[in-house]
């Protein structure tokens, strides 16, 4: 039988839950064998809020909402302004693709995409209060004209208490007459500095907007890029927290891999599945723990889980153990974590939890299906792709020295 994911269009937050979950499902390094997802979001929230895997370009926080003001003018049904607004989202993607603006949403699929960018956008625009906390996607519309209906004849007074008041205003005639693409002017990219700066105190994403110097190229991870080190004490412990679960879950996720690649290999002789590729990947990992052997023996993963359960106490105990086991087995620097015993029940242990009868150590279907690992073993990156382009779009436009052209 065929398994399908659906969901209604009422609550944006959990429509974006749903489409992020399917985009991560296609994104190596967030693949969740292990269940481990709600620890890695707790990190990746608390470093850089309101971002997503979604996200495509930093100027999305300045389109979405354009393309409702003006779909607001002259009317106050929400049924209209609701249609007008999708209608600009799509005119939006054409013209984006008629000024060769390349990475947008809709680049491939067009204007008949299904997910639009403010669905992709809408909790960003929430937590950075460009848009009112507490309206929802799916309610902004009839709040706005709420608020025309409510207010006096001044147009800023009917959006004042939807949009953030200075919110730059759109080009006349947007979206046809677009013509910046994803490029921030420099007032936009003043005003999202400014933005991300009130809404997001104390965080490695406040942190970066502010910083005058540029981003290092190739890194991996917020932990790799210099600025990063020069946050304030707290934010500086997460990078830390983040670089170290990132390593640690990496190891267990190889031998996750190992483990599949020795049962097949004594399971399913014709396969001509070997732990050859899995034993390269585990002397790599051993290779980096010994290079990263005093930041793991310092780490108190202790402390480091009782401050992602105080953010999310939802998360199930069964996980914060798993965690503190895989951490306790890269700080065991006498024992290879492939011969440590209680990490390779462990990880066995929740990979039957997580996956039930689909698990491949019990369901044999599901491990011919199996593969060896080919290009290594993706570690958790938390949203850096997508954030340090958020930041890079930011800082260019902080640094092109001129307006861009607004035709």
């Amino acid at each position: 039988m065929t398994s399908h994911i659906s969901w209604l269009d009422a609550n944006t937050d959990e429509n974006n839950r749903m489409r992020e979950l399917v985009r991560l499902f296609s994104t190596p390094e967030t693949i969740d064998d292990l269940g481990i997802g709600q620890i890695r979001d707790v990190i990746s929230n608390s470093l850089f809020p309101g971002t997503s895997v979604l996200h495509a370009g930093a100027r999305y926080l300045l389109l979405v909402p354009w393309a409702y003001l003006t779909a607001a003018a002259g009317t106050s049904q929400p049924d209209v302004l609701k249609s007008r607004a999708e209608k600009s989202e799509r005119a939006l993607i054409d013209r984006l693709g008629e000024i060769s603006t390349t990475g947008f949403i809709g680049s491939s699929a067009g204007n008949k995409v299904r997910q639009l960018p403010s669905a992709a956008y809408w909790s960003a625009l929430r937590r950075y209060e460009i848009v009112h906390p507490d309206i929802d996607r799916a309610g902004i519309a009839e709040a706005m004209c709420s608020a025309r209906a409510n207010s006096s004849s001044n147009e800023n007074a009917k959006t004042a208490t939807i949009w953030a008041p200075s919110l730059p205003q759109p080009p006349e005639g947007f979206p046809y007459t677009e013509e910046n693409g994803l490029a921030l002017t420099h007032a936009e990219a003043s005003w999202l500095q400014e933005r991300l700066l009130a809404s997001c105190r104390g965080t490695l994403l406040a942190h970066l907007v502010m910083s005058q110097a540029p981003l290092a190229q190739n890194t991996i991870g917020p932990w790799q890029d210099p600025i990063s080190h020069t946050a304030d004490a707290r934010t500086l412990q997460w990078v830390r927290d983040a670089e170290l679960f990132s390593f640690v879950h990496n190891g267990a996720n190889i031998l996750y891999q190992h483990l599949l690649a020795e049962l097949a290999a004594k399971n399913l002789p014709d396969s001509g599945i070997t732990t050859e590729a899995t034993n390269e990947l585990l002397q790599e990992w051993e290779t980096e723990r010994d290079a990263k052997k005093h930041l793991l023996a310092s780490w108190n993963a202790d402390a480091f889980l009782d401050r992602i359960r105080a953010a999310n106490p939802a998360i199930r105990s069964s996980t914060v153990d798993f965690a503190r086991t895989m951490a306790a087995a890269a700080q065991t620097f006498s024992t290879p974590i492939a011969d440590n015993p209680k990490l390779r029940r462990a990880v066995e242990d929740r990979e039957r939890l997580m996956k039930k009868a689909n698990s491949r150590f019990r369901n044999g279907q599901r491990l011919r299906a199996w593969a060896p690992p080919e290009r290594g073993v993706a570690a958790l990156t938390y949203r850096w792709t997508q954030v340090r382009r958020t930041i890079r779009d930011i800082h260019d436009g902080l640094t092109s020295g001129q307006e861009l052209t607004r035709a």
